[in-house]
């Protein structure tokens, strides 16, 4: 961070606009900023604190007065701030929230807090942001520290560290807080506390649901918990009370389960012996409905086997012609193949008839007609050259017509370009003469319209004057009839005090001028009563007028030292004269500057007539070789196309074109060629017919059909043959069935048939005796089986709520632990651990600046150990004599050593912080005050330490109302306090 330049206006003491220049002050890398004590110095620096956080460092910006009580109403209160950040130049300009008298009618309206950035793109100011959130959050961004942080790195407070240096651990945490995030640590520490919370509730969550499964295990079991597992002591403390309760239930429940399998194990065996006779029983009667299926099948299938005998005749016909159906479809396949070549030979013929020309279909006659296609084919890109030339040699044509007349353009442009670039030539030269004639004519029409103002001014002056002097002649008049009226007053109580006196007696009371108790003769007014009053009026009276008068008396005097010097600014010239003069050398300097100013347009317009002189040489040349070049190019062209021409007509011969040429010669060919193969595939055909109707008439002989025809009539449709043996088949293996079941061991000589019903009944009521023991063996079970299940959940339960209890106690003493109880002996939090370390990085850093400015004597110590009464340690910082060799607290330092330990702090802080910031660059530093507590001695060293700090491009400010470094530091900006406000002086 850069500070260029600063701008203030009704900020603080400063009534008007002040502007500081920072770059010009800061040329030497250390400049002073002086003035008296409460002249606005440090004003300065809140204004660039203000301009860039919007807020007013330490106790200034607690009262949110940033307002001029000096400045005019319409005057409105405004920081603007160049810098550099992050390596952009930015204009900061801020107002805050403030009050202005209403534009229309009576009153005041309040005017809004605003904020713009403007970033330098190298020419000219580009907008970033006007919203106060959006540029707060992009300066934030770039500077990369807080107000706090800032105000600490950048403005490094003297008296701030001073307190520092001495406060208690608790006030330099929080100091320590605003400089240094320590937020994540505070989370931490906030995190292990919620954790603690959560794991208590937790170990409650566990314990309670140990008590809900001791519940359930009592609800299975069909008893009571025991007083002393009771929800509220369940898991309070660990034993084995719980187990032993659990085990003794299940054994319980273990017996009741041992009797139940036993009584469900005997109803299960009577069943099963019931339901053994029931089977045999249901076997019997199912034995005696099989055989009677059995015989009433067989008779029925008996009758329909003689309807079966055609079927049985027509499927072994079927049978022996599906061995022939290939050979069969295959003789009629290539008979309609036949057919239909001896047709497509018949066209084929018809269609070569009608281009042969008395030539006969042969395959020479084919390859003749193929070879003049090809040829012609061959051709068609020289054909194709031919009207790519003829294109070309159009556009030639038209490029050279375009060419010519460029040429000639060319020609007349050329000639006209001399007399231009002459007449530019003159208009420089004029405007040249002009600029150099323009500062002598400026400095004289400022000089003549200087001395013209102060005419004006002085006249005015001088009616001011004279009335001022009669104000003032009228206010010592009213003076003096004042103090007359003041004495006569005076005169006439003094006159009448005897009085005055005399009318306080009473009798027996004593005189206050002769103590006598007896007034036989007391005084009496014989003129008018003056009292105290009166004369106390009178006095004010004329202090007032002798107020009034000595205010009349320094006006004049203002008024005529005002008017002396303005009259010494106008010269002895009267106003009249001085006005022809002033508006003389302002038209004429009006004039020169008008033709000053077209000094650059001159050159540029003459620069570029000269280019366009040479442009216009260069393209006339490249125009004539570029002509001479086309045109040769037409002419070959010519040439080339006309003996193609010649070549293409000789190979169309009677044809319109040679694609017309190819298209016939090939569709010709292609007639002679499929006359040819309708021959060739037409006798094939009939080969294959007749080969394969040889062949299915002796596969139908061997297969003891009569003939070809006798074949063909019995081959049966598709699937109507499988259709046919199907139902043959199941007639046949149906009559097998029967049969074979009749036969059947199992079927003869059967019983009676047995009483099922009966057996079915008895069952029945067997059944139901069983089912009870079972219900009861599956009740018993199932308790068992629950109380099993509950008892592992009971020991998991334990087991966890112990884990539970431990992890409890672990968190509970780590949260103890980063909070400065329980194991921690220091006492110390996560937090003031941290600030610790940071605490001791920066008496490292601070040590070898106050090293320097001590002369070797002190260096800064970190202690951690604990505060007084016990409190909370870490933040301890001492001194090492180095003189005495004892380690000293830093309260015992003198004024003078204690400024040198405060300025060592301050930038040992500041490069701590900055490092912590991401090693932000600070090129700007402001030193505040406490310089007069040094000896010369001392101020050398720490002005040699302000000097290392100027390394590198670094400027420093040092703010002091100090007279002996205006002598050390050759570079000042000072501050002068007045009655009406404060100003830059010079």
């Amino acid at each position: 961070m850069r500070l260029h330049s600063l701008s203030i206006t009704a900020f603080g003491p400063f009534a008007g606009t002040e502007t500081v220049d920072v770059d010009a002050v800061a040329r030497d890398g250390l400049f002073l900023l002086w003035g008296p004590t409460g002249a606005g110095k440090t004003t300065l620096l809140d204004a660039v604190v203000y301009a860039l956080y919007g807020t007013v460092p330490g106790a200034r910006g607690e009262e949110k007065r940033l307002r001029s009580d000096h400045a005019d109403a319409a005057t409105r209160t405004e920081v603007a701030c160049e810098l550099t950040l992050a390596g952009e130049r930015l204009l900061v300009v801020r107002r805050p929230e403030q009050t202005r008298p209403k534009k229309r009618g009576a009153g005041e309206t309040t005017e809004q807090a605003k904020l713009t950035v403007q970033r330098w793109d190298g020419a000219a100011w580009e907008p970033v942001s006007t919203r106060i959130d959006e540029g707060s959050e992009y300066l934030r961004v770039r500077l990369g520290l807080s107000a706090e942080q800032f105000c600490q790195v950048v403005l490094l407070p003297q008296g701030d560290f001073a307190r520092f240096l001495r406060a208690e651990p608790e006030d330099r945490a929080r100091l320590l807080r605003t400089l240094f995030d320590v937020g994540r640590f505070a989370r931490a520490e906030d995190w292990l506390a919620a954790e603690r919370r959560a794991a208590e509730e937790t170990l409650r969550t566990d314990r309670e649901r140990l008590g809900r499964l001791l519940d359930r295990v009592a609800h299975a079991a069909d008893v009571a918990v025991p007083e002393e597992l009771a929800p509220e002591l369940v898991g309070a403390r660990p034993g084995a009370s719980v187990n032993a309760w659990v085990a003794a239930v299940r054994s319980r429940a273990a017996g009741d389960l041992t009797a139940a399998t036993a009584a469900a194990e005997a109803a299960a065996a009577a069943s099963a012996r019931l339901d053994g006779e029931l089977a045999e029983a249901r076997g019997l009667a199912d034995r005696h409905a099989r055989r009677d299926r059995a015989r009433q099948e067989l008779a029925e299938l008996t009758v329909e086997e003689e309807q079966l005998g055609l079927l049985r005749a027509r499927a072994d016909a079927g049978r022996r012609a599906e061995a022939l159906r290939d050979v069969l479809e295959s003789a009629g396949r290539t008979a309609l193949a036949a057919e239909a070549a001896a047709t497509a030979l018949a066209a084929a013929r018809a269609a070569w008839a009608e281009v042969a020309d008395g030539r006969d279909a042969d395959a020479l006659t084919a390859r003749e007609l193929r070879d003049e296609a090809a040829a012609a084919r061959a051709l068609a890109p020289e054909a194709d050259r031919a009207a790519g030339l003829a294109r070309e040699l159009g556009r030639l044509g038209r490029v050279v017509e375009a060419l010519t007349a460029r040429c000639e353009e060319g020609v007349r442009t050329a000639a006209s370009w001399p007399g231009r670039v002459a007449e530019a030539q003159r208009r420089l030269d004029a405007a040249s003469a002009a600029a150099v004639r323009l500062p002598g004519l400026t400095a004289a029409a400022d000089a003549a319209r200087t001395a013209l103002d102060a005419a004006h001014r002085a006249e005015r002056v001088a009616a001011h004057l004279a009335a001022a002097r009669e104000t003032a002649e009228a206010a010592r008049t009213a003076w003096v009839d004042a103090r007359e009226a003041l004495v006569e007053l005076r005169a006439a109580r003094l006159d009448g005090m005897a009085a005055e006196l005399a009318a306080g007696l009473a009798p027996g009371a004593d005189c206050p001028v002769c103590g006598a108790t007896e007034h036989p003769r007391p005084a009496e007014h014989t003129g008018p009563r003056v009292s105290a009053d009166d004369e106390e009026r009178a006095r004010a009276v004329v202090d007032t007028a002798e107020e009034r008068t000595a205010a009349a008396r320094r006006t004049v005097e203002e008024r005529e030292r005002e008017l002396a010097v303005l009259r010494e600014r106008a010269g002895e010239l009267p106003a009249a004269e001085l006005a022809a003069c002033a508006e003389q050398a302002r038209a004429e300097r009006a004039e020169v500057a008008a033709l000053a100013g077209d000094v650059d347009a001159a050159r540029r317009e003459l620069a570029d007539r000269e280019a366009g002189r040479d442009a216009a040489t260069t393209r006339l040349a490249a125009d004539r070789e570029e002509l001479q070049r086309r045109t040769a190019e037409r002419d070959g062209r010519a040439d080339a196309l006309t003996e193609l021409t010649a070549r293409l007509d000789a190979a169309r011969g009677a044809d319109t074109d040679l694609p017309a040429r190819v298209r016939r010669l090939t569709r010709t060919a292609e007639r002679c060629e499929a006359a040819l193969s309708a021959e060739a595939e037409e006798l094939r055909a009939r080969a294959a017919a007749d080969a394969a109707r040889e062949a299915a008439a002796r596969r139908a002989t061997a297969a003891g059909f009569a003939d070809l025809v006798d074949a063909a009539d019995a081959l049966l449709d598709a699937g109507e043959l499988a259709r046919l043996e199907r139902r043959l088949r199941q007639h046949d293996e149906a009559r097998s069935v029967a049969a074979a079941t009749l036969a059947d061991p199992e079927l003869t000589d059967l019983p009676a048939r047995p009483d099922v019903p009966a057996l079915q009944q008895r069952c029945a009521q067997l059944t139901a005796h069983r089912e009870e023991a079972v219900a009861r063996l599956e009740q018993a079970r199932r308790c068992a089986g629950a109380l099993d299940a509950l008892a592992g959940e009971v020991v998991s339960a334990e087991v966890e709520l112990a884990e539970r209890r431990a992890w409890a106690g672990r968190v509970a003493g780590l949260a103890d632990l980063v909070n400065g109880r329980g194991a921690n002996t220091l006492r110390m939090r996560l937090q003031s651990f941290v600030l610790a370390a940071r605490l001791e990085q920066v008496a490292e850093v601070a040590s070898r600046r106050l090293q320097e400015m001590s002369g070797g004597r002190y260096t800064f110590l970190h202690s951690d150990a604990q505060a007084r009464h016990g409190a909370r340690g870490g933040l301890g910082l001492d001194v090492f004599d180095e003189y005495t060799g004892t380690r000293r607290p830093t309260k015992t330092l003198s004024g003078g050593e204690s400024f040198m330990a405060s300025l060592a702090l301050a930038l040992g802080l500041a490069d701590v912080v900055t490092a912590e910031a991401g090693g932000i660059q600070m090129d700007t530093l402001f030193v505040d005050e406490g310089f007069g507590t040094l000896d010369a001695l001392a101020l050398d060293a720490v002005m040699n330490v302000l000097d290392e700090l100027r390394r590198g491009g670094r400027t420093v400010g040092v703010i002091s109302h100090l007279e002996e470094l205006r002598t050390r530091i050759p570079t000042r900006l000072e501050v002068v306090a007045g009655r009406h406000g404060s100003r830059l002086a010079g």
